[in-house]
């Protein structure tokens, strides 16, 4: 036999080396391995590839060049600063704050702060980019039972130690859709780290959960990163069948097989380092794929913390119907790059300093994984081609499915009915199919869960039904003034900030009690100790900011309250009266983008997520120019604390056009005249038929105040339309039609004297695709005119508030 060429055999050695390391049940022995930058053992960072030193001369280059353009761009940047100063928008926010000072001298001591309610102290010091002393990193594959590798990295924390002069410890597992940790070029590897892979999403949490006890497993799903395979589609039956094979490698398994799962699972021994007790956590889509294992049944799992999770995708990106097409698209966009491992496209100087996605195994191995990722599901191709939640969707596979699977909640049948006249009747009963959804499947399960979400992020809707429906002892729902991820702290009438509250430090708590690093025969009594109260802490903006805690949501004490739309724009706490028809006309879409609000928006900060959050009322692109209707309240005599989902109920007449769509923003307008965005809902109007309210939506919503006739209870209620194609309807010239939105939840007390105003826009072209039925002719005077909002005693339309009553 002739002798095979020596770069033969060193992918032979490769290809055997990454099969035995699959195949790995016991240990992570044979894993590439890691100790901590402050062992002896870890050689200093050096240059390792022809892509270092190109970096660094480009680096070099440009630190010359910087050094000489520094004093211009310095001087630049100090007289555009000047000027802004000195602009008319900062003029009239120094008056605005002028006028609010006098009317309440007490505000200039109540800083909208969302520090934590208690004095906690994180254990791992701030903005630290370093794993603490004595931590332990092993990296490697894990091959699932159809032949998949994962990758993955073992954290094992410092008091565990490569001696083992303690016993096993929990786990806490993430699944990464946006990589595991980061692998940086030299020399800015040198500066992180102390060299090694660095997660700069979550690598502050994994110090907390290392310095507390916990061993750290992350895996990067399957198509992504550095593991191979593709995506078929997003939060598969097979990626969660990942996560239970990876439950198995840390906690041990006789090898069944699940329900959904191939029946070639293999039998796997624990680890020697886990105690066969796992946490499962994640963000946003991780979020999704941690709740989704934890609902699986696996008997490892005893907690879970899922944060801005997506429960009911079609509902939080096709808000009212309406595709969020400047979020799906950018969202695509940074997975595409992402995993064919093009990070130039996210800055074309990011080369420079970043190789990839944390190694696992041979480069040449994660190359041939990368290019496997090329058959990863196209999703923005596929939801450009669909306006209704059944419609059909083409998987990778060629296979079809439609948006109604990518949802947390019990699945019911379509059923289309009359307005109900009680909260009860509107309660869906449970289907046989209710057990098969993540969140129930949850309640049942005993698994803590910790929810946690933003009043800035379309994900909150989720967050507040779920705990509300499901909530069993151990359950928390924490719920900030944040963005989407959780970053930064919106502050409504200013520009964001960066958050400080300690969410870390909370989450790792809410661990330790939960999971607690004890003897096993200490753990009947952690079991019991678990058995607390479901407890609810949400911070309120606006007038006296801060922290407020419920054993329950909504609040107890929240009752919801008319607001009627009345002739001359106005808002009123008794209903119209009279028999004349009044009406006032929807503005016309365009499709182009005339602004109501300046800054940057709830939705652009879901994917520029350090971009701070400030929605700035433009009065003379929106009011002037009749882009939008106002409506608002005579100044309140009071303050009044809105606490919950607001619900709009429209009467609208058709006027020529088959359709048109509906912005509602909820405002404060203050002393000063300036309106303050609190928060906004949406609704294509050809979409306004409801189905009967599923159980988790009706728990989240509170009841009518005393006083208000229970047979509008169908009006007040939080509906919820079908968004199927069958029932589409678009409306008719000269007739009257009900059409009820949902704004998204807030928690936000405005200041007596101020004014409640609501502004209806026809669209959002900045975000939302526009509606083609409404845009058609959208230049011409007649033919096509946009639908009448109705405001008269025959025809009512009303604002339902979740008022918290404080008296």
């Amino acid at each position: 036999m002739s002798r095979r060429p020596r770069w033969q055999q060193c992918v032979d050695r490769v290809t055997a080396s990454a099969s035995s390391v699959g195949s790995l049940d016991e240990d992570v022995e044979g894993w590439a391995r890691d100790a901590s930058p402050d062992s002896a053992n870890v050689r200093p960072p050096r240059i390792s590839s022809a892509g270092d030193v190109l970096a660094l001369a480009v680096m070099s280059l440009g630190g010359l060049l910087g050094l000489v353009l520094s004093p211009v761009l310095a001087t630049g940047h100090l007289i555009k600063r000047r000027r802004q100063q000195n602009s008319e928008a900062q003029l009239l926010y120094e008056e605005r704050e002028r006028h609010r000072l006098s009317a309440d001298p007490d505000a200039a001591v109540r800083e909208d702060d969302d520090s934590h309610w208690a004095a906690v102290t994180p254990r791992a010091p701030a903005g630290s980019m370093k794993f603490p002393a004595g931590t332990t990193r092993r990296s490697g594959y894990v091959r699932m039972s159809d032949g998949v590798d994962i990758a993955v990295d073992v954290l094992l924390p410092p008091s565990f130690g490569d001696s083992a002069t303690r016993g096993p410890v929990p786990c806490v597992l993430h699944k990464a859709r946006y990589w595991r940790a980061y692998e940086l070029r030299w020399p800015a590897r040198a500066f992180v780290n102390g060299g090694q892979p660095w997660d700069f999403m979550l690598g502050s949490l994994k110090c907390e959960l290392l310095l507390a006890g916990f061993a750290v497993v992350s895996a990067d799903v399957r198509g992504a990163g550095a593991s191979g395979g593709t995506q078929s589609v997003v939060w598969s039956s097979r990626e969660t069948e990942d996560s239970r094979e990876i439950l198995d490698f840390i906690a041990g398994s006789t090898g069944e097989a699940s329900e959904a799962g191939p029946s070639c699972r293999r039998h796997r021994v624990r680890q020697p380092w886990s105690d066969g007790r796992v946490a499962l956590f994640g963000i946003s889509y991780d979020a999704g794929a941690a709740v989704r294992a934890a609902a699986s049944g696996h008997p490892a799992v005893r907690a879970v913390v899922s944060s801005f999770v997506f429960g009911d995708v079609w509902r939080e990106l096709f808000n009212g119907g309406i595709m969020n097409r400047w979020f799906l698209k950018a969202w695509c966009h940074v997975n595409e790059t992402l995993d064919h491992a093009q990070v130039r496209k996210l800055h074309p100087l990011l080369p420079l300093f970043l190789k990839g996605a944390a190694p696992a195994g041979p480069r040449r191995q994660q190359d041939r994984f990368v290019a496997e990722h090329a058959g990863n599901w196209d999703l923005m191709s596929a939801v450009s081609q669909i306006s209704f939640i059944d419609d059909s969707v083409e998987l990778a596979s060629g296979e079809t499915t439609s948006c109604e699977r990518f949802s947390l909640f019990p699945p019911w049948k379509p059923s289309l009915s009359s307005q109900p006249d009680s909260a009860e009747d509107s309660v869906l009963a449970e289907s046989e199919q209710e057990q098969a959804a993540a969140f129930p499947a949850l309640a049942a399960s005993g698994v803590a869960v910790m929810l946690i979400s933003g009043w800035m992020c379309v994900t909150s809707i989720t967050a507040c039904s779920a705990f509300a429906a499901f909530a069993q002892p151990g359950w928390r729902l924490l719920l900030g003034p944040w963005n989407h991820g959780g970053i930064q702290h919106a502050r409504y009438a200013s520009q964001a900030r960066l958050k400080k509250f300690a969410t870390y430090t909370e989450i790792t708590d809410f661990l330790l009690k939960n999971l607690p690093p004890v003897e096993p025969d200490q753990q009947a009594d952690v079991t019991a100790s678990q058995l607390a109260d479901p407890e609810v802490h949400y911070y309120r903006s606006g007038s006296s900011p801060g922290w407020c805690n419920s054993p329950v949501w909504p609040p107890k004490d929240v009752e919801k309250r008319p607001l009627w739309l009345a002739p001359a724009q106005r808002l009123d706490w008794a209903p119209p009266e009279g028999e004349s028809s009044t009406s006032s006309q929807l503005p016309r879409s365009t499709g182009a983008a005339p602004l109501l609000w300046g800054g940057v928006s709830r939705y652009t900060a879901m994917i520029k997520m350090t971009q701070q959050i400030e929605y700035k009322w433009l009065p003379s692109c929106a009011i002037q120019r009749r882009d939008a209707l106002l409506f608002e309240t005579s100044p309140l005599e009071a303050p009044l604390s809105v606490v919950g989902s607001a619900v709009l109920s429209l009467r609208v007449r058709g006027a020529g056009a088959s359709d048109a769509d509906v912005f509602a923003y909820l405002c404060e307008r203050s002393s000063d005249g300036a309106l303050v965005y609190i928060t906004e809902g949406m609704l294509r109007l050809s979409n306004r038929a409801e189905e009967v309210v599923p159980a988790h939506t009706a728990a989240a919503d509170p009841p009518l105040a005393s006083g208000v006739e229970a047979r509008l209870w169908g009006e007040a209620a939080v509906p919820h339309h079908s968004f199927r194609r069958a029932d589409a309807a678009p409306l008719k010239p000269g007739e009257v039609s009900q059409a009820r939105l949902q704004l998204f939840p807030t928690a936000y007390k405005l200041r007596a004297g101020s004014r409640l105003a609501l502004v209806l826009a026809p669209d959002d072209a900045a975000h939302f695709a526009p509606n083609p039925a409404a845009t058609q002719g959208a230049t011409s005077d007649s033919g096509n005119e946009p639908p009448q909002i109705c405001h008269s005693e025959l025809e009512p339309s009303v604002l339902w508030l979740p008022v918290l009553d404080e008296s």
